[in-house]
């Protein structure tokens, strides 16, 4: 966290305000609860481990919301830096969907996702922001909505940002099996939110439902196909997956299962960094224990 707000003290164009929600393992209710403390006309999220290393990130988002008025929601390609560790950089070009590289022009894209986005808060309040009752998955939700409001969702031209893999194959693997667990219960009890992902060269052309039996066929085929290239790192993860979802549907987690909140304390960072706020959450203790 300290070392990503550096790179925010170091963009051309800083944020106004910096609000970090801790505590509350419900991603999408923490991402709502700092966007209604934001007082900005733009609003943007980052995930603690995410990585800038280009200055004016913000600079380039900003000025494409203002050159093109058909955006909603726009984002930063995702790209592998040269300090990451081989198994890093091999299971981030193996695994579809974590690595995108930098367009050279903006490009509608399903590759928008938290680690960094931005959208204008009217939008986001108009389209009653992130789905509060997922337990993961909330991306392409969040991207429904701001299609279904007439609004493009595109990957900015130029810009970049960082978001590694765990690096190590047990840390991966539990991340996916737990990935898996949340698309588990999004099928039993959301289904008509489980939606298509892409490769991100979409250009406009969105999928977002298939047949089961199709999303199943893919999933197999795509095993034999990994096996074959020897892409063992994502045959494990997508095994992993698999197993998560076939835990979630035998060891279901309650749909009832929320958490409620407390309490929530609110204060300033530091008096170095008056303009980030902290806002610590304090969860019902006996529903604390979430997949």
């Amino acid at each position: 966290m300290k070392g990503l707000l550096e790179a925010l003290q170091k963009q051309s164009v800083m944020p106004k305000e910096v609000h970090l929600v801790i505590g509350d393992r419900r991603q999408g209710r923490a991402i709502n609860y700092g966007m209604s403390k934001a007082s900005t006309k733009y609003v943007a999220t980052l995930d603690d481990d995410s990585f800038i290393d280009d200055p004016d990130l913000f600079k380039k988002l900003l000025n494409s919301f203002e050159e093109d008025e058909s955006l909603g929601m726009i984002g930063a390609a995702c790209e592998i830096p040269d300090w990451a560790s081989s198994f890093q950089k091999k299971a981030m070009r193996e695994i579809p969907r974590r690595w995108f590289p930098t367009q050279e022009k903006s490009v509608d894209s399903d590759m928008v996702q938290h680690p960094c986005l931005m959208m204008k808060k009217a939008l986001f309040e108009e389209i009653e922001g992130e789905d509060e009752e997922l337990i993961r998955g909330l991306d392409p939700v969040l991207r429904k909505k701001v299609r279904d409001a007439g609004k493009r969702v595109v990957v900015v031209a130029n810009t970049w940002v960082y978001h590694l893999l765990p690096d190590g194959l047990f840390r991966l693997l539990k991340m996916y099996f737990r990935n898996g667990r949340g698309s588990g219960y999004a099928t039993r009890h959301y289904p008509e939110r489980v939606l298509e992902l892409s490769d991100g060269f979409d250009e406009g052309q969105f999928v977002e439902k298939r047949p089961f039996y199709f999303r199943v066929t893919r999933r197999l085929a795509g095993m034999c196909a990994y096996l074959v290239k020897g892409k063992w790192i994502a045959l494990s993860t997508d095994l992993a997956y698999s197993f998560g979802v076939i835990w979630e549907r035998f060891i279901p987690t309650p749909v009832n299962h929320i958490p409620k909140i407390l309490n929530i304390e609110s204060s300033v960072w530091s008096e170095e960094l008056s303009w980030v706020k902290l806002h610590k959450i304090e969860l019902e203790k006996k529903n604390a224990a979430e997949a």
